[in-house]
């Protein structure tokens, strides 16, 4: 069987490393992952993290990954509505203590514009609590508005962001009549302009403020007798809106509602999909697919991205609500399926595992669920539980780990859920990003010469050292007749004597200095040991190659490795 370099990649764990136990950092600052347990593989690392038992997740929002669990702070942790959030970024964690745990609910996550936005109660008769940014490039935290706290306010109940605007929603009781009513405010934390209850104060229990474009806030308000309907509330004209026809009857609900980029707003109203555009529809519209499935949880049966919703039906056909309409893409096993900005992911009812870019509208086939990409990297699982990463650029497919969905927060560090209800995470080696030649290696019957073949070109290949760098074993020579041999010669770019593979360590045999082999064929000094564990792990000093310093002039000599990020660039 012929090798290929970018092949799969099964690895062994060649070590154990118990670590310190758990600690909780203070609020806001940034630490070390702390693990209990690693491993180490020849291109990436597995930790198992030291978080608080019944830990949920990792989630994946807005371009962030957290773990959440029940605040320590709570009370009655049964009856806490607080979470303990653990973020993880470049391989290292923030704790926030005590947030909101709305910041789970993906539904309510399409109301924050795009951004980690969140709130931390506070008990305080002047204020409901203060609403933070998480900025997912800088790492930074930042306290946008103190939640005023009125005297007639009797609970704080959801917030939404639009541009520097954050829109909040209040339940109170009118200082004239008594009645409990609800209300809205606005503040610009830029300008500081602030408008308070220019909703009029609707007379309901309760309301949930679901999405906010260019003024206009998007309002799920709940009456008396378990009544819902769907309100677009405009804080610039003070004007207060019910949506046609999307008063519900008690029990049914109205979910997933959102704005779109062309201003209409899609929903689901009694498990249908609607559309209505305020000011060009009279009422709203029948959108078209199936009826949304009532067998699943709405939270697994919806995803939205941008102007794209996925949701299934009762029988898991898959549909993709966008700008142009409703399109089936196929049946989606079990109801999984995964929407990202780019593509949308699932398994077939041919047991197969697809994809479909909405950009070049072409479909592939991988060997797995994608769960998540960062760039060119994606990350998924199979059906036996087994956790894939595969770089698209080179095609490196690695299986690192088993357990449910897994999830990037970098292109060097996924986490995921181990079946024992731990959270992992792997660390990949920036040597995986390397690209390597898909190669042949061939030999004549009886002969010793080894020659490898990539494309049009040829080499000879004229050591062990040399040959075990590109494949693991002597299994993968083919062996053919000279006259194929000769065919090969003739009609290749002969190169003469191949060199080491892309990723391979070597030093003179008279020198401390530890060399790697770039995509370029060129060797680049690694500056220190730091930098050698951060791109090879903790054994970076095994496995070196040694050869006599005359060996190393058939090299040129690249740019230093200061970083693992340099190793990119090689």
């Amino acid at each position: 069987m012929l090798k290929k370099t970018l092949i799969l990649a099964v690895a062994v764990a060649i070590g154990v490393s118990p670590l310190l136990p758990s600690v909780f950092a203070d609020s806001g600052a940034w630490q070390t992952t702390v693990a209990t347990a690693a491993w180490d593989y020849d291109s990436f690392r597995v930790e198992r993290l030291a978080l608080d038992a019944g830990a949920s997740g990792p989630y994946a929002f807005n371009d962030a990954v957290f773990v959440a669990a029940t605040a320590q702070a709570c009370s009655d942790p049964d009856a806490c509505e607080q979470v303990d959030l653990t973020i993880f970024k470049d391989g290292v964690s923030l704790e926030i203590a005590s947030v909101s745990d709305s910041v789970t609910d993906a539904f309510w996550q399409t109301a924050q514009d795009g951004r980690f936005i969140y709130l931390v109660p506070k008990d305080s008769d002047e204020t409901w609590g203060t609403i933070y940014e998480y900025d997912t490039e800088s790492g930074a935290v930042t306290a946008l508005s103190e939640t005023t706290r009125a005297d007639n306010s009797l609970s704080f109940m959801t917030f939404a962001t639009d541009g520097n605007r954050l829109y909040t929603s209040t339940l109170q009781t009118d200082e004239d009549s008594g009645d409990v009513e609800t209300a809205l405010s606005v503040y610009d934390y830029g300008s500081g302009y602030e408008r308070t209850d220019f909703t009029y104060a609707l007379t309901a229990p309760w309301q949930e403020i679901v999405d906010v474009q260019d003024g206009n806030a998007l309002v799920k308000v709940f009456f008396d007798g378990g009544f819902e309907q769907l309100w677009i509330v405009n804080q610039t004209a003070r004007s207060v809106e019910a949506i046609p026809d999307t008063w519900t009857e008690p029990g049914a609900d109205i979910v997933g509602a959102h704005y779109l980029s062309d201003g209409s707003i899609r929903y689901f109203r009694n498990f249908r999909l609607w559309t209505y555009t305020q000011g060009a529809d009279e009422a709203p519209s029948d959108a078209g697919g199936a009826y949304l499935t009532w067998f699943d949880d709405v939270a697994d049966a919806v995803q939205i991205d941008g102007d794209r919703m996925a949701y299934i039906d009762d029988e898991d056909g898959l549909y993709v609500s966008d700008l142009d309409g409703v399109h089936k893409l196929g049946v989606a096993t079990d109801g999984l399926f995964n929407l990202t900005g780019d593509a949308i992911y699932f398994q077939n009812d041919q047991d197969e595992y697809v994809g479909y870019n909405f950009t070049t509208r072409a479909w592939e086939t991988r060997a797995y669920h994608v769960t998540d990409a960062f760039e060119d990297i994606l990350v998924g699982v199979d059906e036996n539980g087994n956790v894939w990463y595969e770089n698209t650029t080179n095609g490196r497919l690695l299986n690192v780990g088993f357990g449910s969905v897994a999830t990037l927060s970098d292109r060097e560090h996924a986490y995921w859920q181990g079946t024992d209800g731990n959270v992992y995470e792997v660390t990949f080696s920036p040597l995986l990003d390397l690209v390597r030649n898909e190669v042949e290696a061939f030999s004549a019957y009886g002969a010793s010469a080894v020659y490898l073949v990539s494309g049009e070109q040829m080499w000879l290949v004229p050591s062990e050292d040399v040959y075990f760098t590109w494949f693991d074993s002597w299994d993968e020579v083919v062996e053919v007749s000279q006259a194929t041999i000769d065919v090969y010669v003739e009609t290749s770019d002969y190169e003469g004597d191949l060199k080491f593979a892309p990723g391979t360590r070597v030093k003179a045999v008279s020198s401390a200095k530890v060399y790697v082999v770039g995509s370029d064929y060129e060797i680049h000094w690694i500056v220190s040991e730091t930098v050698a564990d951060e791109v090879y792990g903790s054994d970076w000093n095994q496995g070196i190659i040694e050869v006599n310093d005359t060996y190393l002039w058939k090299y040129g000599k690249g740019a230093n490795i200061a970083s693992g990020e340099d190793v990119r660039s090689i």
